[in-house]
């Protein structure tokens, strides 16, 4: 009896490690009671163990209920739970997820494409109640009506009480499962969308079972298995974007090929196909779904739009442009072609085209944020810097949060060699972001040219709390600490960024310049050595080492690095000849032929 406590104590441990894994997990009221009843049993048993006592009945069955029993029953729940969501999701997520629902991965919840509804939704779903008592089928009928209402003002919320509530009545209506995954897939519940959508499927299956079995005629049985099956291209369709995004791109191919196998004239399927062949780099293929659809339908301006971005990667510009400037007749007055457009024209350095594409654009939507902020980087990069500070000025006026235009003027005022200005952009920029550190870095570079070091420093600093794995802040903060001859701390500085980024050989550079005036001679030849494997072409690195290698009273070696510097670059001669460190070897007579 001894051993068979001392086994049910091993089994009570390991339950109760996952029992207080899944109270960490979840944090249910439900798993913090089991976990007390098993602390409980455990410490009977312990007790029992320790002392060697006869345990009566009464006790045992405490122990094995609440210690084995209960969480083996939740452990088996969990393990169904985790079952049904791999099939749902199409991959294992773990045992016990906190969250239910998966998210839209994007920044701003954006869909990247959108389910569609079913436009006779009500009528369906009537005709599938119709069996209902007059009064309860009035009832549901004003029900369906505002929930397809309120669908339509984008109120989810409403919209999916209402059905909730009607799917409480009307379980077996796989239309009102469809409208109900449409919702949760607006409300960003993406995971409840996917569960959804396979109900229809799986009450479908069911119906179908029963029509098979039913004593109607044969042709009306498969006239009936038809339509249903047919309906079922727009479930296949939503279950392929919902999966799109998500970020499972095969299972969307997969879903969007049953659709168009149902119905192969669906054109949002053929979408769908595109954009997962696009994501999985098979733009060729991508192209000719995009050409098919727009053959039937050239004025499909998301199309149009989708090839002409596509045929831009493929460096065909040609059929880039056509494809655009079709997207810009169809729809004038919005801005994705024209920006689209636009780009293909600055990548070819035709800004004048491009600047005369968003002043078109601007004349049809003067209110628009990105066609003047689009017309104001053609302007910079046309020299004409007056009106690009206007039309950021402008964009800035649309939206406010723009610190993108901010940046860019500051560039300008610089440019221009208007240095307030631009630090006063550069600060507000940094002020609505504030991990921006490019502004950060081109402040602080900005306030060392005027002399101002301190606040450079000050810059970087805050800069570094701020994005703390940014080698290009250390590395500048640096150079500032170098230029006021703290080299230990524009040492630490170095030695920092490249600990971030030990690819960027500039740093060494820099890095053995502070040790060779730290007398650290040795460390400054590695730094240096490191930057000239790097750049085996660069005559100061050489005429560094040889420095170092001066310094540490090292003649030889000093003159042949000084030759290597020579042969590269000549005019280091008279350098060398200036330069102090190099006086104790004038009388070598190699040195002396080496600088005549």
């Amino acid at each position: 009896m001894l051993l068979l406590t001392a086994f049910n104590m091993i089994i009570l441990v390991l339950l109760i490690a996952y029992v207080f894994y899944r109270l960490i997990k979840t944090k249910t009221i439900v798993t913090l009671i089991s976990f007390t009843l098993q602390l409980s049993a455990l410490t009977i048993v312990l007790l029992s163990v320790v002392n060697r006592v006869q345990t009566s009945t009464g006790v045992e069955l405490f122990y094995i209920s609440f210690g084995i029993i209960v969480p083996c029953c939740i452990a088996a729940y969990d393990y169904y739970l985790m079952i049904k969501k791999v099939k749902e999701k199409g991959s294992y997520e773990g045992l016990i997820t906190a969250d239910k629902n998966i998210k839209v991965k994007s920044y701003n919840t954006v869909e990247i494409m959108s389910v569609a509804s079913n436009d006779a939704f009500v009528g369906e779903t009537l005709a599938e109640i119709s069996q209902l008592s007059d009064e309860l089928f009035k009832g549901i009928k004003k029900k369906l009506v505002q929930a397809e209402e309120y669908y339509r003002e984008s109120n989810y919320d409403a919209a999916c009480e209402i059905n909730n509530s009607l799917i409480g009545i009307c379980g077996t209506s796989s239309n009102l499962y469809f409208n109900y995954g449409n919702i949760c897939f607006k409300k960003g519940q993406l995971g409840e969308a996917l569960s959804h959508y396979r109900k229809v499927l799986e009450l479908n299956e069911q119906l179908l079972q029963k029509l098979q079995k039913s004593s109607h005629s044969k042709t009306a049985v498969n006239d009936a298995i038809s339509s249903i099956r047919f309906k079922e291209y727009l479930v296949y369709y939503n279950i392929g974007v919902t999966y799109l995004n998500i970020g499972k791109a095969d299972f969307a191919l997969e879903n969007f090929e049953k659709s168009l196998a149902i119905n192969s004239s669906f054109v949002n399927a053929k979408e769908g196909v595109g954009r997962v062949l696009v994501q999985n780099g098979r733009n060729a293929e991508a192209v000719s779904y995009y050409e098919e659809i727009l053959e039937k339908d050239s004025n499909n301006y998301i199309i149009g739009l989708l090839l002409g971005k596509l045929f831009v990667e493929l460096n065909d510009t040609g059929r880039a442009r056509k494809c655009l400037e079709q997207c810009i007749r169809n729809k004038p007055d919005i801005p994705d072609a024209y920006t689209e457009l636009g780009k293909l024209y600055m990548s070819e350095k035709n800004y004048q085209e491009a600047a005369k594409l968003y002043k078109k654009y601007i004349s049809i939507r003067d209110d628009d944020f990105t066609g003047h902020y689009n017309l104001a980087g053609c302007c910079y990069q046309t020299g004409e810097f007056k009106k690009a500070v206007t039309e950021y000025q402008k964009a800035i006026m649309l939206n406010s949060a723009s610190y993108n235009s901010l940046f860019n003027m500051a560039l300008i005022y610089e440019e221009i060699k208007e240095y307030d200005k631009a630090i006063e952009c550069y600060e507000n920029a940094i002020s609505i972001k504030k991990d921006f550190v490019d502004a950060y870095n081109n402040l602080g570079i900005l306030f060392s040219k005027q002399q101002r070091q301190f606040e450079a420093l000050a810059v970087y600093s805050k800069g570094i709390k701020e994005s703390p794995s940014n080698f290009k802040l250390y590395y500048n903060m640096g150079v500032v600490l170098f230029e006021l001859r703290r080299y230990e701390d524009a040492a630490d500085a170095f030695k920092r960024a490249i600990e971030i980024n030990p690819e960027d050989n500039e740093v060494y550079y820099y890095l053995g310049a502070a040790l060779t005036e730290l007398k650290k001679y040795d460390e400054a030849i590695k730094a240096y050595s490191r930057a000239l494997n790097e750049n085996m072409s660069d005559g100061d690195l050489y005429y560094n080492i040889a420095a170092v290698y001066a310094l540490m009273k090292k003649q030889d070696i000093a003159i042949d690095n000084l030759k290597k510097a020579i042969n590269i670059d000549p005019d280091i001669k008279q350098e060398i000849f200036q330069n102090r460190v190099f006086d104790y070897i004038l009388m070598n007579s190699d040195f002396m032929e080496l600088i005549s």
